[in-house]
């Protein structure tokens, strides 16, 4: 199966744009996207960030 490129999903591209620090790049992808993206965006991010903390906020 091939990877998909970067750009491929709007998210994935915004927060690439985050991993390369270029915060004016991530900005304008999320704000592109449409109001229930961005609140599904936010959720998904909320996951991600919950596998990298314990139950108490601390870093694993």
């Amino acid at each position: 199966m091939p990877t998909p490129s970067v750009s491929t999903f709007t998210e994935t591209a915004a927060l690439y744009a985050v991993l390369c620090e270029d915060d004016t790049e991530a900005r304008r992808i999320v704000l592109d996207m449409f109001p229930a993206e961005r609140a599904k965006f936010a959720e998904q991010l909320d996951t991600l960030r919950a596998m990298l903390t314990d139950r108490f906020g601390n870093d694993l």
